[in-house]
C-alpha cells in the first residue's frame, strides 16, 4: 500500500482468484527455460519503494551483471487489474512484491506464483524476523481454512518475507511538545503521562495540539489504541477473554470496563472531525501540524517524511500501559507486511531468485530500509543500528521482548473464526470520539457482537 492506510485496506482486500485462474489457464507459458539476458523486471504495488528498490538495483547490478527493471502500479485495483491482464497474456514480471499472508497466497493459489520453498528452505528463512517467516507458507491449516489455496500443495512457498511492521505505534511532534512545556526526549512511559501530554498540547494550542487517527475506518481506534491498551493492562489471558464465547469475563465484565473507562480519557483530546478522517488523511493532517499525535503503524514513518514531516521532528513510541496494568513495557511483534514472489511465468528464474535473495539479505534489506525508511522483514540483530540508521533503528527495538508483554496482531486464535473487525470498530468510534454512548452500553454492544459472531460459526 502506499502506506499504513493502503497497508490496511490491502490486507482485506480480496484478489478475483477465479479471473486469475482463467489468466493462468489463458496464458499457455510453456517455456520455462532461463533466459540468458541477464535481466530481470519486478512489479510493485508502492511508489515510495521504486527509488529505494532502483538504488539496491544498481548494487547488484554492479555485484553480479544483472539488471533490475523496477516498475510500480498503483492504486491497489490498478495494481490487481495489471496482474490479471499480464496472467492472460503471459506477461507477468520475473519478481512481484505482494501483501504477505495474503495477495501472495490468493495469486500463489491461483497457479501465477513459483513455489521458493527450494531456494529457501527452512535454514534461509531463519534469516527473517520468527513472526514473519510462514507469511506465504501453505499449511495443512491454511489449505483447510482458505479456498484459495485449497489446490496448492502443503509446504509451498509462495512469497519470502521483504517489509515487517505493527500497528499501535504513536508519533509525536517534538516542536508542539516543546511548545506546551513537555520534554519530547522524555516520552510517557505510561497511559495517565500520554493523557497528560494531550491536555497540554491541547492547552497550549487549543485548534491543532491534539490526537489524529484515520477513524473512518472504524477499525483502527480498536485495533491501534484500543487492543494494545487492553493487553497491556488486563494480560494476554485477560484480554484474550474478552472475546471469549462466554461473555462472562467480556467488555462487560469488571475488567473490561475498565479498559473502555481508559480509552474514553481519549475523548476531549481527538482533533475536530477525525471520524471522518481517512488514514492518509489523518497522516497527512499530523505532517501539516493540525495535530500534536498521530497513532499509525511503523511504515507509518515513510509517509510522513514523503509528505513533509522532518524525521528529526518526531518522537514515537508504543501505545503507553496504563497504571497498575499486568504488563509495564509493552512490546509489539512484527507482522510481515509485504513480500517478494517469483512469477510461474518467468525466464528468468535463476537470476530473480539472485534479486530476492540479495533483497532479503542483511545487507540488501539495511540499504533498502535506509533508503525507504521502511523497516524489513530480515533480523538484522545487532547491525540494525549501522545498517538502518536510528530513527528506523528505534522502531524495530519495539520488536523485541519477552512473549509475556508482546502484543501479536497476528494471533486470531482466540476470536471467532469470522471475526468482523468493523462491527467492533464501529461501536467503539460511536463511544470515543462521538461520545454517544458510555462505557456499559458500549461493552454490551461489543458483547452481543461477538456472541452473534460466535454463534455465526456454530
Amino acid at each position: 500500500m502506499s502506506r499504513s492506510s493502503a497497508a490496511r485496506r490491502r490486507v482485506f482486500a480480496s484478489i478475483a482468484a477465479a479471473t486469475l485462474a482463467l489468466g493462468m489457464t489463458a496464458c499457455g507459458n510453456d517455456d520455462n527455460a532461463d533466459s540468458t539476458d541477464g535481466s530481470v523486471t519486478m512489479w510493485t504495488f508502492k511508489n515510495t519503494h521504486v527509488t529505494a528498490l532502483e538504488q539496491v538495483a544498481a548494487e547488484f547490478k554492479t555485484k553480479t551483471g544483472i539488471s533490475v527493471e523496477i516498475e510500480a502500479y498503483t492504486p491497489d485495483d490498478v495494481f490487481t487489474s495489471k496482474i490479471q491482464s499480464a496472467a492472460q497474456t503471459g506477461d507477468l514480471p520475473d519478481v512481484l512484491e505482494l501483501h504477505a499472508g495474503g495477495e501472495d497466497l490468493r495469486i500463489g493459489g491461483a497457479g501465477l506464483l513459483g513455489d521458493l520453498a527450494p531456494d529457501f528452505p527452512d535454514s534461509a528463512l531463519q534469516r527473517f524476523l520468527p513472526s514473519t517467516r510462514a507469511a506465504g507458507l501453505v499449511t495443512e491449516k491454511r489449505r483447510a481454512e482458505q479456498e484459495e489455496v485449497k489446490d496448492a500443495k502443503v509446504g509451498s512457498l509462495f512469497s519470502v518475507p521483504f517489509t515487517a511492521g505493527t500497528f499501535g505505534i504513536v508519533y509525536g511532534n517534538r516542536e508542539k511538545m516543546k511548545a506546551a512545556g513537555l520534554d519530547p526526549d522524555s516520552p510517557p512511559r505510561t497511559w495517565e503521562d500520554f493523557v497528560g501530554y494531550l491536555r497540554a498540547t491541547g492547552a497550549a494550542d487549543p485548534k491543532q495540539g491534539g490526537l489524529s487517527l484515520g477513524l473512518k475506518v472504524s477499525q483502527t481506534g480498536f485495533n491501534w489504541i484500543y487492543e494494545q491498551l487492553a493487553f497491556a493492562y488486563l494480560g494476554r489471558a485477560g484480554f484474550q477473554a474478552l472475546f471469549d464465547k462466554d461473555p462472562a469475563q467480556g467488555f462487560a465484565s469488571p475488567d473490561g470496563l475498565t479498559t473502555l473507562r481508559l480509552y474514553q480519557q481519549l475523548t476531549p483530546h481527538w482533533i475536530a472531525g477525525v471520524s471522518a478522517l481517512g488514514i492518509d488523511e489523518a497522516d497527512v493532517a499530523f505532517a501539516q501540524g493540525k495535530s500534536a499525535f498521530n497513532i499509525g503503524g511503523t511504515f507509518t514513518l515513510a509517509f510522513l517524511a514523503q509528505n513533509g514531516m522532518p524525521a528529526e521532528n518526531l518522537v514515537t513510541f508504543p501505545i503507553p500501559p496504563a497504571t497498575g496494568g499486568k504488563v509495564t513495557d509493552l512490546r509489539l511483534a512484527p507482522l510481515a507486511l509485504t513480500g517478494l514472489s517469483v512469477s510461474a511465468q518467468t525466464k528468468n528464474r535463476a537470476a530473480a531468485i539472485k534479486w530476492i535473495d540479495h533483497l532479503t539479505s542483511p545487507e540488501g534489506s539495511g540499504a533498502f530500509a535506509k533508503a525507504s525508511l521502511d523497516l524489513p522483514a530480515t533480523d538484522l540483530g545487532d547491525q540494525a543500528a549501522a545498517l538502518l540508521g536510528p530513527k528506523l533503528a528505534a522502531l524495530q527495538q519495539y520488536f523485541t521482548g519477552p512473549p509475556e508483554a508482546t502484543y501479536d496482531a497476528a494471533d486470531k486464535s482466540f476470536r471467532p473464526p469470522d471475526y468482523d473487525e468493523v462491527q467492533v470498530g464501529d461501536p467503539l468510534v460511536r463511544f470515543s470520539p462521538l461520545g454517544e454512548t458510555d462505557p456499559a452500553a458500549t461493552a454490551a454492544q461489543l458483547d452481543k457482537v461477538l456472541t452473534a459472531m460466535w454463534q455465526k460459526s456454530g
